[in-house]
């Protein structure tokens, strides 16, 4: 397996390449404008792979994703959860399906709370196994050493919604902390992000293990506890968050 995790260090965004030399196909997760369309073609080109499927695993709301333009450049599929309430065509992902890339296997999880399309991609290695999950990509679900915010909403959430969503996220997180521990956490935010509470770690990976351990967000018991220890945790909200998210949604 090809793997390659692309940090963005000013936004505290991360992306991902997952590829099989064999077949040459490329899995880019949450392309960022930062990074350009051109690098991920160049990097694809760079290990001998082509770009044939790009995932955003929720409509961003810190950054402006490249995922569509990236899809048309190279004629890969664009895939986004099926929930996902955008103005342009995509393919949908469903919780439980499965992408194959080449020898390796990528499964989808929904995992709603930060979003309600949002989604985390379990990931095995065929060389090794298709039975045992090497990585979490973790989206915009669990962090290192936090939990992501429910709140980045176009429209203000009542505090009914406010605490569905909690509830979702506490399940979700939950759902991925169930992993074997030695399970590996990518996910879609460190350090500076603006997505994740005051605990966020400046470490872009972890283990589902260490995570259980020591991630102050799972180690809070659920229901009102758990929403007021995200709630007392969230940063300043992301700077043109609203406009961004419409532009990812395709709304402007």
């Amino acid at each position: 397996m090809v793997f390659h995790q692309i940090l963005d260090p000013q936004l505290g965004c991360a992306s991902y390449l997952i590829g099989c030399p064999e077949s040459g196909e490329l899995l880019v997760v949450d392309p960022l404008e930062a990074v350009s369309v051109n690098e991920y073609v160049l990097r694809a080109a760079d290990l001998g792979l082509q770009v044939s499927r790009v995932i955003d695993t929720h409509l961003h709301a810190d950054h402006v994703s490249v995922g569509r333009e990236l899809a048309a450049a190279t004629g890969a599929a664009y895939m986004l959860c099926e929930d996902s309430a955008v103005s342009y065509p995509f393919q949908p992902l469903r919780d439980g399906d499965e992408i194959t890339i080449g020898k390796n296997l990528v499964r989808v999880l929904h995992t709603p709370g930060h979003t309600d399309e949002s989604i985390s991609l379990l990931v095995f290695d065929g060389s090794r196994s298709l039975e045992v999950p090497w990585m979490i990509l973790s989206g915009d679900s669990l962090f290192v050493g936090d939990v992501a915010r429910p709140d980045l909403s176009l429209l203000p959430l009542r505090e009914e919604e406010m605490q569905v969503r909690m509830d979702r996220l506490r399940e979700s997180v939950e759902k991925l902390s169930a992993y074997p521990e030695f399970v590996e956490l990518y996910p879609g935010h460190y350090g500076v992000s603006t997505c994740g509470g005051a605990g966020m770690s400046a470490k872009a990976s972890s283990t589902i293990g260490f995570e259980r351990r020591f991630n102050s967000a799972l180690l809070t018991p659920a229901g009102t506890e758990f929403a007021e220890f995200v709630r007392l945790g969230m940063k300043p909200l992301p700077e043109r968050y609203q406009e961004i998210k419409r532009r990812n949604m395709g709304l402007q």
